[in-house]
């Protein structure tokens, strides 16, 4: 028995084929090759083998063969496969969510609360509790809060802020900037989120650097001010990085990138979102 991308390898190395995540996770476990007690082991193939591609790039013994579809990296007779993030419509993706019911379980008023003994336990708390929807009805579902990945990015005592431009679909969010990176978590978020935050998705595509920074799980982020941030509900992480070069995966999205003091940042604080806004009204420098 071996890990999801091991058994994958041999899988594919025996069916000389491209196949879909659900296909190798099957003839992995149907095989011998995979033990695994998850809920949606298909899902957790499919986000394994994604990860490795992005983080390793033409290292990874692995490809993508078509949507879908993964082959190995050494078989010259498949062409590579690019499957740009923004192809398929963001609003027409399944997000996480729970309900509005379950919320003050977690977060009782505006802002951030923060775990100071970094016990995880809320966010397996929201893993036990959440489901996916579609993003285009959750955002009209009132009775509904969206999942948000919500990571600050600093090294030492710079903070790495950028501008959001129009070609994101948030327009609440456009022309302002922010002291975070993430977005909505989607089904494959699930394991690295939860499990492994160092191959989570969101943070690896918008953010460029050679290598795994340290990540810890923070707090909840909540502002029921706005309709708008009503139902959504952020799950924060710092990310320390090792030095200062770094950069944007996401080019067009994230604009004037630049590493700030929380003073510097603090002068011009009309100039960010809310959620940004209360990060640092809340005292991030603690």
């Amino acid at each position: 028995m071996g890990t999801f991308l091991k058994s994958a390898f041999t899988v594919l190395d025996r069916a000389q084929e491209p196949l879909t995540a659900k296909e190798l996770t099957d003839q992995a476990i149907n095989g011998g090759h995979l033990v695994t007690s998850g809920k949606t082991p298909h899902q957790t193939m499919k986000s394994k083998i994604s990860t490795d591609i992005l983080n390793k790039k033409t290292k990874s013994q692995f490809k993508r063969a078509s949507a879908g579809k993964f082959a190995l990296r050494s078989w010259e007779f498949v062409p590579e496969y690019a499957a740009p993030r923004h192809k398929k419509a963001l609003f027409d993706e399944d997000i996480l969510v729970i309900n509005q019911t379950d919320l003050l379980n977690f977060v009782s008023g505006n802002g951030l609360v923060t775990d100071t003994e970094c016990t995880n336990e809320p966010i397996a708390q929201l893993r036990q509790i959440s489901f996916t929807k579609r993003r285009r009805d959750a955002e009209i579902d009132t009775s509904l809060v969206q999942l948000i990945s919500v990571f600050i990015v600093r090294f030492g005592d710079l903070y790495l802020t950028h501008k959001r431009t129009k070609r994101l679909p948030e327009s609440r969010l456009h022309g302002f900037y922010s002291l975070i990176l993430g977005g909505h978590l989607t089904p494959d978020d699930i394991e690295p989120l939860f499990n492994r935050l160092d191959t989570h998705r969101e943070l690896l595509e918008e953010l460029k650097l050679g290598y795994i920074p340290e990540i810890k799980y923070k707090g909840l982020l909540y502002d029921d001010s706005r309709d708008v941030s009503k139902i959504h509900l952020g799950i924060v992480f710092d990310v320390n990085l090792k030095n200062e070069k770094y950069e944007i995966g996401e080019k067009g999205f994230l604009m004037d990138s630049k590493f700030e003091t929380i003073e510097e940042i603090r002068d011009r604080i009309d100039d960010f979102e809310n959620w940004s806004q209360l990060i640092i009204n809340g005292g991030e420098e603690d």
